[in-house]
């Protein structure tokens, strides 16, 4: 039989973001190079497919997909934005969500969003006295914006929502970026130039002083320094450079040795100094760490290993197993990955199948091979299936084991359809044809002659099971202890189909010495809530799948009384225990008035009553004691309800309850 693959690939909703009309498809390794766009902080990146990685209690990597444009923020905390411009958040103990509510983001700068309608956000809350903003920075407690009429703005540390007016740039629609960092603001222009405005620097009248301080540059930030704050430059030709202190803060004074080829540079999101280095982008789109004149690469996490584990690996036709599957990536992260966004390929679809909801569901008894493929790593599992309840009417004819065609192919998973004369199967795009009375069949238009012709018997047909051995590989053998067909593919993958004979063998053996007490009469004392004392003959006892029986009683009225399930211990003490069934008929063996037998049959006792009475209405007391006296004998009887009663003589003298 060829072999069939099911290939399954799964585009969604990206649940982790929920991006609205965002879709991804699993890519190999050699459709795609993912690369790290920005950094944030340590296992802080975004990538160049939108997604993120970030730690959501300060140790623990995740990564969440989406379609992310940029971040700001570092390991701890932080804000971003998508491609269709909403906000994202991220903070510890919580990965990258997007806030509800938020549209027409454009850029991002700490914890402040502008909006492409001029307006500054901070968290929820629009900032006041602020429109038509082209660009903003925030850095060290400290917020600046650039307004589409030039103005160039700093935040007043002391009184929020007032500004202060560096001065007027001219072009500002020609302001590339700009950074922040304690009273001083750097443009960075579209021709390269690096013009920084600072609170300190002014002339006789007040007026602040811009200063080119670079020119032909691709990127600017500012870092904290003692004695005065670095603007690291990152230059169009690939160095990288920093300002001087003091008077030579207006100037590039060092070249950071060893990096050559980067296009930018980015700070720690919390960092206070250069102490621990700083990230740099070459030009390719890999990442370096700098620090202390080293230099040492930032990979990008890849999956390292794949985990998958299902939850049946022998289920039941008919069953739905749930697939986990996990990544453990390069830098320790270990990642959930939803069904939908993973491959997975199917040896035998018609024996399981993947649902909608990204479960597997057991179609047929076989066995198959599950392989799962995600983040450029497989694994496979064998998953065998089995028929719960039994198949009918299987027979053996010279030497030929008969089992019914339509109720046995489906069972194992395959189509059945009859058509002029003919059955249609089909398992995959495998298709079998025959017809009653004839021993030849076709697969996939080969000839195939058959053992045995089919038959219809009782309104089935039935084929000669050996179709399946050549068809599907499977095992079948003829039980001649039980009368039955076994249908097997390996050793946890099995059907049975019974034959007429049997329901009758396993019954009689499961009984084995029970059917002794078939046919007895019983008299109810207490059983089941029926009637005290009436007349029960056992009808039969009836295994269940279980291993337990239900013992069948008729009334004397012609009524069936069907027991609890019971063990076979248990229906042997039944019959033995004469609190519930009594082996004679009390009305015969007593002759008593009808109104002690009223007594009797409510649970009642009564002064001058004898011990057979009080033992029918209350059973046997939990304990006896006997006493003699005066020439007489007083016997006491105690129930574990504390009812106490005694008797002189035989008779009741005294009743305590």
């Amino acid at each position: 039989m060829r072999r069939t693959w099911y290939v399954l690939v799964l585009f969604s909703v990206l649940a982790g973001l929920g991006f609205a009309g965002t879709m991804q498809v699993v890519a190999s390794a050699e459709e795609s190079t993912l690369q790290i766009s920005d950094i944030a902080g340590r296992n802080t990146y975004l990538m160049n497919d939108g997604s993120m990685w970030s730690l959501i209690d300060g140790r623990h990597a995740i990564r969440t997909p989406g379609k992310v444009a940029a971040i700001s923020g570092y390991e701890y905390g932080g804000i971003g934005m998508t491609q269709d411009g909403r906000l994202v958040k991220w903070d510890i103990g919580k990965g990258p969500e997007v806030v509800p509510g938020t549209s027409g983001v454009k850029q991002i700068a700490g914890s402040y969003w502008l909006k492409t309608d001029g307006t500054v956000w901070f968290e929820a809350k629009k900032a006041n006295n602020l429109s038509g903003i082209l660009l903003i920075a925030d850095a060290d407690q400290e917020f600046a914006a650039l307004s589409s009429n030039g103005e160039l703005l700093l935040e007043d540390n002391y009184k929020k929502d007032q500004f202060k007016k560096l001065g007027i740039v001219e072009n500002p629609a020609g302001v590339k970026s700009m950074t922040i960092h304690s009273g001083r603001v750097a443009l960075l222009r579209d021709n390269g130039d690096v013009v920084v405005y600072e609170t300190s620097n002014f002339d006789d009248n007040g007026r602040i002083i811009p200063v080119t301080v670079a020119q032909n540059a691709a990127h600017i930030v500012y870092v904290s320094n003692e004695p005065t704050d670095l603007l690291i430059v990152t230059l169009q030709d690939g160095t990288v450079w920093t300002t001087g202190v003091y008077k030579d803060r207006w100037k590039l004074k060092e070249q950071i040795a060893g990096l050559s080829g980067i296009v930018r540079t980015s700070i720690y999101g919390n960092a206070t100094d250069l102490s621990e280095g700083f990230y740099a982008q070459r030009s390719d789109g890999s990442w370096i760490h700098h620090m202390n004149g080293q230099n040492k690469s930032v990979d990008v996490p890849v999956v390292k290993a794949l985990s998958v584990s299902i939850s049946d690996a022998k289920p039941y036709v008919g069953d739905t197993l749930e697939v986990s599957i996990q990544e453990t990536y390069t830098n320790g992260a270990k990642i959930k990955v939803p069904v939908k966004d993973a491959e997975i390929d199917i040896e035998k679809p018609y024996v399981m199948n993947v649902q909608r909801n990204g479960t597997l569901k057991s179609a047929g008894v076989g066995k198959t091979q599950i392989t799962v493929s995600s983040g450029g790593l497989s694994k496979s599992l064998t998953v065998s299936s089995s028929l719960r309840n039994n198949l009918k009417y299987a027979k053996q004819v010279n030497g030929n084991i008969m089992v019914p065609a339509k109720p046995v192919i489906q069972a194992l998973g395959g189509t059945y359809s009859a058509k002029n004369g003919s059955v249609e199967v089909k398992f995959g795009e495998t298709v079998l044809t025959f017809k009653a009375g004839s021993n030849q069949a076709t697969v996939n238009d080969s000839a195939l002659r058959l053992k045995a012709a089919p038959e219809n018997e009782k309104g089935e047909l039935l084929i000669p099971a050996s179709l399946l051995s050549d068809f599907l590989e499977a095992k079948i053998s003829w039980d001649a202890t039980w009368k039955q067909a076994n249908i097997s593919f390996g050793e946890n993958a099995a059907m049975a189909v019974v034959s007429s004979e049997t329901a009758g063998l396993i019954k009689k053996t499961m009984q084995g010495s029970l059917v002794k007490f078939i046919g007895r009469t019983y008299w109810v004392n207490d059983f089941e809530d029926l009637e005290r004392f009436s007349k029960l003959t056992v009808n039969d006892i009836l295994p269940d799948d279980k291993g337990e029986f239900n013992v069948i009683f008729k009334t004397s009225s012609g009524k069936t009384v069907k027991s609890y399930p019971m063990r076979s211990s248990e229906v042997m003490q039944l019959f033995a225990d004469r609190s519930s069934l009594l082996t004679y008929d009390p009305y015969q063996k007593y002759k008593w008035s009808a109104s002690v037998w009223k007594q009797i049959k409510a649970g009642q006792v009564s002064l001058g009553m004898t011990k057979e009475q009080v033992q029918l209405s209350w059973g046997n007391p939990a304990a006896k004691d006997i006493t003699t006296g005066g020439g007489k004998t007083i016997e006491t009887w105690g129930y574990s309800n504390f009812d106490i009663v005694s008797f002189v003589n035989g008779k009741v003298i005294l009743i305590m309850m």
